[in-house]
């Protein structure tokens, strides 16, 4: 069980880092235009949620749209694809768990991308 625990973790950190890389705009997917970008405010939901129809529906970025740049809109569009796709197969308890796990990683992943560019680290 601690095993399954583990690779359930190590995916999510995988998914999470590969994303955060590719992700255009951090500040804008973690802040957005009034402090709370469509990554915060995802994760504050799904820490509420109860089984995966609700992860479909909080995952669901058309309610986002007017809160994240097009670009953002698209980069998230295919994180979230690739998220649905991982849990798919997935019960709805580890689905629950692997997606706020990815969602946690993803923020530190952001903060980390972000930091590193008002430092200059990053191009």
């Amino acid at each position: 069980m601690k095993y399954k625990n583990m690779s359930i973790e190590n995916e999510a950190k995988k998914l999470a880092a590969t994303y955060a890389r590719w992700l255009r705009n951090p500040q804008d997917a973690l802040f957005g235009k009034d402090g709370e970008g469509v990554v915060l405010q995802i994760y504050k939901k799904l820490k509420q949620a109860k089984d995966k129809n609700e992860i479909l529906e909080i995952l669901k970025l058309d309610q986002y749209t007017y809160t994240m740049e097009k670009t953002t809109l698209n980069d998230m569009a295919r994180f979230i694809s690739d998220l649905l796709n991982k849990i798919q197969q997935m019960d709805d308890q580890s689905a629950l768990r692997f997606t706020i796990e990815v969602f946690r990683y993803f923020q530190i992943a952001l903060a980390t991308k972000l930091e590193d560019m008002n430092k200059g680290l990053w191009a």
